[in-house]
């Protein structure tokens, strides 16, 4: 089975490697990353004379069994093209099990949990013991949850309804499902605070897209609530949202004490908070965590580990 990489020191071979991808018929992952990134390395190198590293957010997602990330499509296309669901917002969740660490006071290969990642960019992931066994995002960052401006899982067929009946091409509908879609697609707002303010003039319009943006969180959550057969330490909110919308966090949690989940109205308090909260009531079998995330922190943690083990091995050899 393809391995999906860690952060890695970029030596000349491999920024050739990088290179020579864009003289290559590309795939739509390529397109949609490398592209940017070639052109980063390459500005780094002119301007700063120091080692890079390269640190994918698919990394921590590489722990997910077969059965969660392969798609029920011919098996040579993942042969080929390595298609299959590779997630994203890896920094962060590895970044958010840490912390949930400290703040429960166990160690992380013994935490279950269920992050929520939920900024404009939104994805949900299963930890189970300190790993990933699954994540709403896909191939790509485009499916899974309802975000900001893209839809989030629909049905493959509608690709092809739009190219038939509306004459688009495929770069006009991957630019509407992409950036015209989600949230904005639905009620005109980006913005989960202006979300808010449209529901309490009394927009039904907004109140039907924050109806579409929970149904979908909710349903991954009843789905991992499964997959880790109801043994979850934590669900853990973070990211834009997940971090500032205390009325958000409560649509997600209202009504599941059976489930284990109760949320404590007077914890569950608006605005960020520097310091992790728990919001959960005595009474709940699962703790409900809001951790900011700091995925630049965890990207220059794994820089600083990969240049120093870098150079212990190069001490050594020398």
């Amino acid at each position: 089975m393809r391995k999906v990489g860690s952060c890695c020191l970029l030596k000349y071979s491999i920024r050739m490697t990088f290179t020579k991808v864009e003289t290559q018929k590309h795939t739509f992952v390529s397109m949609l990353r490398k592209v940017m990134c070639i052109q980063g390395i390459r500005d780094a190198e002119e301007i700063f004379d120091c080692p890079q590293v390269a640190v994918f957010d698919t990394a921590f997602h590489g722990t997910m069994p077969p059965k969660a990330y392969m798609y029920a499509i011919p098996f040579q296309l993942y042969k080929e093209l390595g298609v299959r669901r590779y997630g994203f917002h890896g920094t962060s969740y590895e970044y958010l099990l840490e912390q949930t660490g400290y703040v429960l006071n166990k160690p992380k290969d013994d935490l279950n949990l269920i992050i929520f990642h939920l900024g404009a960019g939104a994805s949900m992931a299963a930890i189970k013991q300190g790993k990933c066994i699954d994540t709403t995002m896909g191939l790509t960052p485009l499916p899974g949850l309802v975000m900001a401006t893209r839809s989030g899982d629909i049905d493959p067929a509608i690709w092809q309804m739009l190219a038939t009946e509306k004459g688009l091409s495929n770069e006009e509908i991957s630019t509407m499902l992409n950036k015209e879609s989600g949230m904005f697609g639905l009620c005109g707002e980006k913005d989960m605070r202006a979300v808010w303010d449209a529901i309490e003039e009394g927009s039904k319009q907004h109140k039907l897209a924050l109806d579409v943006f929970i149904h979908r969180i909710r349903t991954y959550l009843g789905a991992y609530l499964v997959h880790l057969q109801g043994q979850v330490d934590a669900l853990v909110f973070s990211a834009g949202i997940g971090e500032a919308s205390a009325r958000t966090r409560r649509c997600i949690c209202e009504g599941l004490e059976g489930f284990g989940i109760e949320i404590d109205a007077g914890k569950n308090t608006e605005g960020k908070s520097k310091k992790p909260m728990q919001i959960q009531k005595e009474s709940s079998k699962i703790k409900i965590l809001v951790i900011q995330t700091d995925e630049e922190l965890h990207i220059a943690r794994q820089t600083l580990q990969v240049i120093n083990s870098h150079y212990q091995m190069t001490s050594r050899g020398a």
